[in-house]
């Protein structure tokens, strides 16, 4: 029984983000998909038992939620078998911590066990942030996700970030288990008489758990009032822009890593292109300021040193195009890293005379896609190649440079840009120096088209788009297949262009100088100070037992 509460969390938690049969994902599901888990934690006899659940619960969770990665190209199997693999050893190590923080001994009658829903949650948020740092940071599958699907609801990123919406949920599901427990009696739920007599965590005072659900449900509708009050500040009708652009947002629909496909790709980005300038100019809008290509538009590095795009592609070389589209042209393309062979995966800004205004490096790589530990020795250099089928890596960023885009249509010279590539976006820290060292817009450049997935390509936006909410900052969204699109610092979608389809479109996009908020300042501190409780807590209750002893 305890394996059937743990899998039916671990479909349940899939289903609160965007997936195939719900496009956005459901957000009341995010209260309650913690609890069948919680409840075989609660009733497992040892933490080793409680450790193999989280086993169950991080592969199935896992392969659901992020089954599209079965789609990265030839090492496929090694990057959905990675995921599953490496979230089924967090998950074990989840599991046996929860259980031990909820079965401390009988004698135990302090604040800890009065506020276990607090504990957990704070346990559990500590578990996610650290999911989502480091090399092998992630932050995908977020249970903060499912309630920042309501607007409303996910304005309170600007305060404390994602982590405060994980812990807002995981202190709800946490209460309604203690509710449960309470009502508990032996023989349902299939627990045996004799082990529900001998099970050793107690019970807390039976009006903590109502305390602690009616004050979570208050912080909500809290919470709540505040994201609507921002809503309606923010509105377009009580707030002017400094200044509004055109941007020529091209999703060419092609990847042009594919074998084969560079120049046709390239081609398919310029004639969409030249072909949307030319129906703009037969309106009476404001010129075109800049056009913006996705993650990796161009395959080989644009150096001006050589005459490769002197003759590539065929049909109209780029440095023509270059020079008859007359704007700036933002995009992805690989450049050197220092002085060695090595490159980097980097965006650039590109003037029609080819000469380039800024380079920014992406700091955030995939692991063991885009970089992979001690590749400089032959012996896994030679095995990721033969064996898993990744043949290069590229060198991390060191830096979140702000890039300065000139405007062809605006008063104003040039624009302080952001641009984190691909699921940089996803990252807190990453846009918020960009802002932070002085960007007025954030430009991302993304290549999903492998995923073939809608849902995979919605989870990347919906994690991009608290950036904006967090910053209160526009963000442009450029990608190969979607989605591609423009999101104000309310975090609502202007303007965008359907997935999986070839198009370009001139998009409208309101700039506002970054305001201040909270998150701005003290960025992923509520994260961190979670797991620095963690680990207090695990060193206190070490010191307990030998002093004990």
């Amino acid at each position: 029984m305890l394996h059937g509460w743990t899998i039916f969390s671990a479909v349940l938690l899939p289903l609160t983000l965007p997936n195939e049969l719900f496009p956005w994902g459901l957000a009341l599901p995010g209260y309650i998909a913690l609890v069948p888990a919680f409840l075989a934690i609660y009733h497992a006899d040892t933490w080793r038992r409680a450790a193999r659940l989280g086993m169950v619960f991080g592969a199935i969770s896992t392969a659901i939620g992020n089954y599209w990665l079965a789609f990265f190209g030839d090492f496929s199997v090694w990057t959905i078998g990675g995921a599953v693999l490496g979230y089924t050893g967090y998950n074990y190590m989840l599991f046996g911590y929860l259980h031990f923080l909820v079965h401390r001994d009988r004698q135990d009658t302090g604040l800890l066990r009065q506020n276990r829903p607090l504990v957990v949650a704070i346990a559990w948020t500590g578990y996610e942030y650290l999911k989502s740092v480091g090399f092998l940071g992630y932050p995908w599958g977020l249970i903060g996700y499912a309630p920042a699907v309501w607007l409303p609801v996910a304005q309170a990123v600007e305060l404390a970030g994602i982590w405060g919406l994980t812990f807002l949920a995981v202190w709800i599901n946490a209460a309604i288990v203690e509710l449960l427990l309470l009502r508990e009696h032996p023989g349902r739920l299939g627990i045996r008489t004799e082990r529900y007599r001998e099970k050793r965590f107690t019970l807390i005072p039976a009006s903590e758990p109502a305390r602690h659900l009616v004050a979570a449900v208050a912080v909500l509708a809290v919470l709540t009032t505040f994201g609507s009050v921002r809503l309606r500040e923010f509105s377009p009708d009580r707030t002017t822009p400094e200044m509004t652009l055109r941007v020529l947002v091209v999703q060419q629909n092609i990847d042009s890593w594919a074998p084969g496909r560079f120049d046709d790709a390239l081609t398919r980005a310029q004639n969409l292109t030249l072909a949307a300038l030319a129906e703009h100019r037969r309106t009476d809008e404001p010129p075109v300021d800049f056009v913006l290509w996705s993650e990796t538009s161009l395959r080989r590095p644009f150096l001006g040193t050589d005459d490769y795009y002197d003759t590539v592609p065929p049909e109209l070389p780029f440095m023509d195009f270059l020079r008859l589209i007359d704007r700036p042209l933002v995009t992805g393309v690989p450049m050197p890293a220092g002085n060695g062979p090595d490159l980097s995966n980097s965006a650039v800004v590109i003037l029609p005379d080819g000469s380039i205004t800024g380079v920014y490096a992406k700091q955030q790589l995939v692991p063991f896609a885009e970089r992979i530990p001690f590749w400089e020795h032959a012996a896994v250099r030679d095995f990721f190649r033969d064996i898993v089928g990744v043949y290069g890596t590229w060198m991390p960023g060191t830096e979140s440079t702000v890039i300065p885009v000139p405007l062809k249509g605006s008063g104003t010279h040039q624009l302080p840009t952001g641009l984190p590539i691909c699921f940089e976006d996803g990252f807190g820290w990453v846009p918020r120096e960009m802002v932070n060292n002085g960007a007025n817009l954030l430009l991302n450049l993304t290549n999903n088209s492998w995923s073939r997935q809608n849902s995979a390509q919605t989870q990347h936006y919906v994690a991009a788009r608290l950036r904006s909410i967090e910053l209160r900052t526009t963000l442009v969204r450029g990608t190969n297949s979607g989605l591609s699109g423009v999101v104000d610092r309310r975090g609502v979608l202007l303007s965008s262009i359907p997935m999986f389809e070839s198009a370009a479109r001139v998009m409208t996009v309101p700039v506002h100088t970054p305001g201040w908020t909270l998150y701005r300042a003290v960025g992923d501190l509520p994260g961190q100070l979670a797991v620095v409780y963690v680990l207090l807590l695990v060193v206190w209750e070490a010191h307990r037992r030998r002093t004990r002893r």
